[in-house]
């Protein structure tokens, strides 16, 4: 999970950062997370690439700089990770309507809030991207860039648009974990219908030019879903 933290404070960023850390060993999952002293140079880092799941943002920094500005043009630049308005004053809370702010954090209550809102921030998340548990840890994938996925007798290799991802597990889990937005055409492929280009011959192509064997025994079904698709 890839986290921003913006805040003016120096110390305050160290403080929410080792709480991230701490609850990430504590409930067994990756935490990549990055610090900003200001809203611009949040904005400079999105303009060269970088991206987050989650914005941590303090909605009053000085030099007229906040965070609800920052999250309006987060959202205009089209980022849809999770805003978190963080804030000392009360009085801000419920002023981010506009971004769509998942949740608001009273900096006098951080110690007994941040757990709770990781997790609600983890159980948001889980629904728009697919996790497993790969190289000691817990891996989010955003389901929209999965391809395919291959079963190599217990070792499923998942593959992207950013690259791919061998872990250990079966294709009927991962395929109740995916829903019906992944579909069935093989025993052992699973593929992103979102992705396919066309079907033809016996093989799904996909949109970069992976081709996918379609089994006999899956072929009828594949056929039938992919009309659903097109209407």
């Amino acid at each position: 999970m890839r986290i921003a933290i913006c805040d003016d404070e120096p110390g305050y960023r160290r403080i929410l950062h080792e709480m991230i850390l701490r609850d990430s060993i504590r409930c067994d999952y990756d935490a990549e997370v990055t610090e900003y002293e200001s809203g611009k140079a949040l904005l400079e880092a999105i303009g060269k690439g970088v991206s987050a799941d989650v914005f941590f943002l303090d909605i009053q920094m000085e030099h007229g700089d906040d965070g609800i500005r920052t999250g309006r043009e987060l959202r205009r630049q089209g980022e849809r990770g999770l805003i978190v308005y963080v804030t000392g004053f009360i009085d801000y809370v419920q002023t981010g309507y506009e971004v769509k702010a998942f949740r608001y954090l009273l900096k006098s209550q951080i110690e007994d809030k941040l757990p709770v809102v990781l997790a609600d921030i983890r159980q948001e998340l889980s629904g728009e991207r697919y996790y497993f548990q790969a190289g000691g840890g817990t891996v989010y994938v955003d389901k929209r860039r999965i391809l395919y996925l291959e079963s190599r007798v217990r070792i499923l290799q998942l593959v992207t648009t950013e690259g791919e991802y061998r872990f250990y597990d079966s294709l009927d889990h991962a395929q109740k974990k995916l829903g019906e937005q992944f579909l069935r055409c093989h025993r052992s492929f699973l593929v992103n219908t979102r992705r396919i280009h066309r079907y033809a011959g016996g093989w799904i192509e996909l949109e970069e030019g992976s081709r996918i064997p379609v089994s006999r025994s899956y072929g009828k079904a594949v056929k039938q879903r992919l009309m659903l698709e097109m209407r």
